[in-house]
């Protein structure tokens, strides 16, 4: 059986242009003597379409893409394929407003229509608002193979949580009623090593049926679609997608019921910083922007995103603005400067001045001198913030950052990332820009992705991180060694880990599975020995519960780890626990 695997990037309501991608790919099916072409979960409309769903002129939209395609499946040249694509089927029965649903187009009719078993609802995923689950699993006969229907959650989940209904799974039924090949239509979202669990889980429940899974690639605003469709012939892979960041109509003939072709070798792993390039590339072009802007202070963090901005879009496109203040020092203005001329970026010098500013500032606010005002208070009790007055620095830029957006039309990206946003090591509109490409990124996958990148000078890589907005600042002297913050980070945010000794058992169960997981784990070691340890993790622990009122003001930024911060992680504001 020859099958086109068509792994496209669909925008949601983007209904012309998912449409011209389907129909592209039904052609190209079609010219190469495909039999059966399949398409993505929820093509039609673009996943994740969310709210969007209500309306009842996008779900309009939607049927009348539907009918086209069905027209267009009567065409001579493509009567004979069978094509399978992902669209909204409004529920006319009690339930939900919806399914989601995949149809089957051969020769100007729908011969078949499968409604998604299994809807999931943990992370990212919220389907049990808009969809209502289809009750059973479906087959269909096409040139004499027994076709089984699935799409994404249908055939796996990786919840990991005993009581998920796996029974349910219509791969069980398929494989007792005597399905040759399986069809599977996902948007599954990239999160780290989860192909390898992807595929694992799945070739577990497969038998000796033959298994075609069609994923979409590309950004869409947090969510970033790897792609890496691929076909599975019982538990051996007979088919890998390595195109992931260009639409691919790969062709296959896949083997039905007969002894399997020697297993081929998985690709390697999707590179970390591609995908986020494309995530940022999407974003912005998908949006309708053309131009990027970004505050570059010769620092590790906007060095990188200085440098995926240039990748995604142009550095002709890139505006990278320095705003040094009487702190900055001379090796960061001249770090900065050259990156700029390295990657062939726009470079600005906008030197900012705060000291006036806060005298006028501290002068109007000390208007009133009656003791129970909040200010003559605070001045007589000596409990003035003098962080306010470094923080001063920061919000200028922030400032003079989006009056350069407002004002020439680019869009502005924030550049920090997961470790400083868990403790609110930021000023509160430094991560209020547009898009944050860093913002799932831990500072240890921040210096290895700029080091591997070959194109940041080394004087960047090497200094000490700093914010330099008071003399001989450091980032690691405000908060803890990233080697020993960055654990702690993660294991608060992806596993839930709160208590100290938990902690200690956490690094070494990671110490043990060989994840790098720390920029160096000899100093966690030694930190984790020291008297004050336990006091300090309390602490950060207290600083990362404390902070959800900034994260929950900060721009989308793509998501790659099992928990970032954002859609998938509800947690309340108000609390009293951490």
């Amino acid at each position: 059986m020859r099958i086109c695997l068509a792994q496209i990037n669909t925008t949601p309501g983007d209904f012309k242009g998912n449409l011209e991608r389907i129909t592209r790919g039904i052609d190209q099916a079609a010219a190469d003597g495909c039999d059966i072409v399949v398409f993505p979960e929820l093509a039609i409309p673009g996943y994740l379409s969310q709210d969007l769903m209500y309306h009842a002129s996008f779900i309009e939209e939607n049927q009348q893409a539907l009918a086209t395609l069905c027209a267009h499946s009567a065409e001579p040249s493509n009567k004979k394929l069978l094509i399978v694509v992902g669209y909204l089927e409004p529920n006319t029965a009690t339930g939900k407003p919806l399914f989601n649903a995949a149809a089957g187009l051969l020769g100007g009719e729908q011969v078949f229509n499968h409604r998604k078993n299994l809807l999931p609802f943990y992370d990212v995923f919220d389907e049990q608002r808009y969809f209502e689950s289809g009750k059973a699993p479906t087959e269909y006969s096409f040139n004499g193979i027994k076709l089984g229907i699935a799409i994404c959650e249908d055939l796996w989940n990786d919840k990991g949580e005993s009581h998920y209904p796996v029974s349910m799974n219509p791969l069980t039924k398929y494989q007792s009623s005597g399905v040759d090949l399986v069809l599977s239509l996902n948007s599954s979202p990239y999160v780290h090593d989860k192909l390898m669990a992807r595929q694992q889980v799945i070739a577990e429940h497969m038998g000796d049926m033959t298994l075609v899974y069609v994923n979409q690639w590309g950004g869409q605003d947090e969510l970033v679609f790897d792609g890496q469709s691929f076909v599975l012939a019982g538990k051996h892979l007979v088919f890998q997608s390595i195109a992931t960041f260009e639409d691919e109509f790969a062709v296959v003939d896949c083997p039905i019921r007969q002894p399997s072709p020697p297993s081929i070798p998985p690709p390697p792993p999707v590179a970390l910083y591609d995908l986020l390039v494309t995530s940022l590339k999407d974003y912005v072009l998908k949006s309708g922007f053309e131009e990027l802007v970004i505050a570059s202070s010769g620092g590790i963090d906007s060095a990188l995103v200085v440098q995926m901005a240039c990748d995604a879009i142009g550095p002709r496109h890139v505006h990278a603005v320095r705003m040094p203040s009487i702190y900055s020092s001379e090796g960061a203005r001249q770090d900065a400067i050259s990156l700029h001329e390295r990657l062939g970026c726009w470079d600005y010098e906008v030197p900012i001045s705060h000291e006036a500013l806060l005298i006028e500032l501290n002068t109007l606010f000390s208007a009133h001198k009656d003791s129970n005002n909040l200010v003559a208070q605070t001045e007589q009790d000596g409990r003035y913030n003098a962080i306010a007055d470094q923080n001063m620095q920061a919000r200028l830029r922030d400032i003079y950052l989006m009056h350069f957006s407002n004002a020439y039309g680019a869009l502005a990206l924030s550049t920090g990332n997961k470790t400083e946003s868990a403790c609110g090591y930021y000023t509160h509109f430094d991560m209020n820009f547009g898009f944050a490409p860093l913002k799932d990124l831990y500072k240890h996958q921040v210096f290895r992705l700029a080091a591997e990148s070959g194109r940041i000078p080394a004087e960047i890589l090497e200094k000490p991180p700093s914010a330099e907005l008071a003399p001989n600042q450091t980032d690691e002297a405000n908060l803890l060694p990233y080697a020993v913050l960055d654990p702690i980070v993660q294991a608060y945010i992806e596993d839930y880990v709160n208590r100290f000794a938990d902690f200690v058992d956490w690094v070494s169960g990671l110490q043990r599975s060989a994840t790098i997981f720390s920029l160096d784990e000899a100093q966690l070691e030694r930190w984790l020995q020291e008297p004050s340890s336990q006091a300090s993790y309390e602490r950060m622990i207290r600083l990362i519960a404390v902070m959800e009122f900034k994260r929950r003001q900060t721009c989308p930024g793509p998501k790659v780890s099992k928990v970032a911060f954002g859609m998938g992680r509800r947690i309340p504001i108000v609390k009293k626990f951490s």
